[in-house]
């Protein structure tokens, strides 16, 4: 059974991690296996959604599930949406996808760089719970997810918005107080 050792892995890598953060350690293996899970969903929803057509990108912390990226039409927007809403353990859907032709490979790879210059900041600044924070950036577009105090949620934006290139931040917290 080739799925056991990933399964295995998943789940030694989640408890190494359980110390970092206020997420329960079912609620890190959940997001483990929901971002693949509603990509799946997606792609059966619409041939259009799995088609070089469209590119989607799925992230989830803590149930919380981030659809990004782009699709041509906008009726392909709410069927990648319903389709996510459907797959158990989402508590909530934020439909971030644009409706536009997919980004180069070149924006693809500004998106990554920016990502990784932000990643680093983060944990080089205590003041900013990086470990707690999720970066995603799409298009120049930085998306912030995590479980996090208002206080910490602005010094997260503010450290990000202070990053060049970042050409708007979406905030997607989840807040602890």
């Amino acid at each position: 059974m080739t799925r056991s050792p990933l399964i295995l892995a998943v789940l030694a890598l989640t408890l190494t991690l359980a110390g970092c953060g206020n997420r329960s350690v079912g609620n890190k293996i959940d997001d483990q296996f929901i971002a693949p899970e509603v990509s799946s969903s997606v792609a059966r929803a619409h041939i259009d959604l799995s088609s070089p057509t469209s590119r989607i990108v799925v992230t989830s912390y803590n149930g919380v599930v981030l659809l990004a990226g782009q699709t041509p039409r906008s009726d392909l927007k709410a069927i990648a949406e319903q389709a996510a809403r459907k797959v158990s353990n989402v508590t909530k859907v934020h439909n971030e996808l644009q409706v536009m032709r997919p980004t180069s490979l070149l924006a693809r790879s500004n998106d990554s760089l920016l990502t990784s210059r932000i990643k680093t900041q983060m944990l080089a600044d205590s003041s900013v719970p990086g470990t707690r924070i999720k970066i995603i950036t799409e298009n120049g577009v930085v998306f912030m997810l995590g479980l996090v105090s208002r206080v910490e949620a602005t010094q997260a934006t503010n450290l990000v918005q202070s990053v060049s290139g970042v050409q708007k931040v979406v905030k997607l917290f989840q807040y602890t107080n």
